[in-house]
């Protein structure tokens, strides 16, 4: 009898070392976090950048260099249409004109002296092949064309101005849009009226909505990075523009094209791609890591679309770099069996 106890007692012993060897030697179960894949309702939509302006800005030339004589306005005040800008010296810019004519200097020389040419020899007369009849043909004032704000200016008392550069500009700065530039591969997606979303990193609190205005009806070439690329411009409305945009600040820009109903998202670390470039995801299921190949779609802002390959419902796993091969066993995170 004390005989078959012992052989008992021997027997359980080394079941209990196979079972406990085995777990020892057995490779350690990979724990995964899983996402379970469902059917969205996804926009269509393309992305693009470009640049805020201002609907309504006037830029002043004037027609020949003239001598200021008392500037009355600065970058950032307002004005309305007709006020004085700056008064000429109409005396000092008749003799500058005249001399600089005598001398057979042009327009574009004479605005690189940059000087008021007081130190020029006074005519009150017209010289020969003179830029004016007299010192009545120079306006005495330069009057703002536009109401709104002054953006820049060129001008500077005693100062001669430049030929071909604009002395003063005014801005309208309650009416604004954006230029936005549109690859040549989603332009044809893009339509007038449709719904644009803008951000920007200068007022990254803050999201506008707006609306496709216009399409240019010629494409252009535009440097990226060390190539070209050709764009489409567009001009996108502003709803609610505030003191938070400006002109000239860079914009990106969301515009929606189209929803889709049936799209499957998948976040992007879930996806992966072999040496063949097939993409695939690992699927949990049973306490095991099976692969499945899929087929992708649009790079969307939530995830990128899946339109092969999975069903709503798919238990997705989003650490598959931690899995070893189909059929390994893993474990959830959190303890809690996905398939119960």
């Amino acid at each position: 009898m004390k005989k078959y106890v012992i052989l008992l007692i021997s027997t359980a012993l080394v079941i209990t070392c196979v079972f406990t060897g085995a777990n020892l030697f057995a490779p350690p179960v990979t724990e995964v976090t899983i996402y379970s894949a469902q059917v969205s309702e996804v926009e269509n939509t393309v992305k693009c950048s470009g640049k805020i302006e201002e609907t309504n800005k006037k830029d002043v030339f004037l027609d020949t260099p003239v001598v200021a004589s008392d500037v009355k306005v600065a970058v950032g005040d307002t004005v309305t249409e007709g006020q004085p800008l700056f008064y000429v010296d109409q005396q000092a810019t008749f003799t500058l004109l005249s001399y600089s004519s005598s001398m057979g200097l042009s327009q574009d020389v004479l605005g690189s002296l940059g000087a008021s040419g007081s130190s020029l020899p006074s005519s009150s007369t017209k010289q020969q092949g003179s830029m004016v009849e007299s010192v009545d043909d120079i306006p005495g004032v330069v009057k703002a064309p536009i109401s709104g704000t002054v953006t820049n200016i060129n001008v500077s008392q005693s100062g001669l101005t430049t030929p071909g550069t604009a002395v003063v500009t005014i801005s309208d700065l309650g009416s604004l849009q954006v230029k936005v530039s549109i690859n040549e591969g989603k332009i044809g997606d893009v339509a007038v009226g449709q719904p644009v979303s803008i951000t920007g990193t200068a007022f990254k609190d803050h999201t506008y909505t707006g609306t496709i205005q216009k399409i240019f009806p010629a494409a252009r070439q535009q440097l990226s990075g060390a190539a070209y690329e050709t764009v489409v411009d567009a001009i996108v409305s502003i709803d609610g523009a505030d003191e938070y945009l400006k002109p000239n600040y860079n914009v990106e820009a969301s515009i929606t094209t189209s929803q889709l109903s049936q799209s499957i998202l998948v976040p992007y670390e879930a996806v992966r791609q072999d040496e063949e470039g097939n993409e695939y995801v690992y699927v949990y299921s049973m306490a095991q890591a099976h692969r499945v190949d899929v087929t992708t779609g649009r790079e969307l802002t939530d995830g990128v679309e899946i339109t092969g390959g999975l069903k709503a419902g798919d238990k997705i796993i989003l650490n598959p770099d931690d899995v070893t091969g189909h059929g390994v066993r893993v474990k959830l995170a959190n303890g809690v069996d996905a398939d119960a």
